[in-house]
């Protein structure tokens, strides 16, 4: 299993690296630890049958010759992981709600986890503005995914803002 998680791992920071060198500067800290976020709630989706801590333990050991320390240990990331893996049957329910002739299993792993973070901002963290959870997601989303994926993720997103009046 570690061996799925090196490659997962070395997936991610092969595409991340090129994104890395040319964006690092113009990277806020916040959006580096939803990065961090993301990739952990990418590689849990794939391997749940190993515990969340074990899998971050292993993204930090991986990522710390590239990224900060204080980004890959602060509680922001380790809040927000262990938020959105223990609200996961909640954050689901709304994602199928609002993937209106989608089957829950068509939408990509990384588009998951991206969705998972920003709904669970939307839904629990209400210090984030809106118009930022959203931004944020986005910018994620340029990173790890597709144009389709982007307009996808952008408006399950806007739905859930609507209906809840989060705006």
């Amino acid at each position: 299993m570690a061996c799925i998680g090196t490659f997962i791992i070395g997936l991610l920071m092969e595409q991340t690296l090129r994104v890395d060198v040319q964006d690092k500067a113009r990277k806020t800290k916040r959006r580096q630890q939803r990065q961090c976020i993301v990739e952990c709630l990418y590689m849990w989706e794939m391997q749940q049958d190993i515990a969340l801590d074990t899998l971050f333990k292993n993204y930090c050991e991986e990522r710390c010759t590239e990224m900060d320390a204080s980004i890959l240990s602060s509680d922001f990331v380790i809040d927000m992981l262990q938020g959105v893996v223990g609200s996961k049957i909640s954050i689901d329910a709304y994602i199928q709600n609002c993937a209106k002739n989608w089957t829950f299993s068509r939408i990509a792993k990384m588009d998951l986890a991206i969705l998972r973070l920003a709904l669970f901002e939307l839904l629990f963290c209400k210090k984030v503005p809106t118009p930022v959870i959203i931004n944020e997601a986005i910018e994620l989303s340029k990173t790890y995914s597709s144009e389709d994926s982007r307009r996808f993720i952008n408006g399950i997103l806007d739905q859930l803002a609507k209906e809840r009046n989060v705006r």
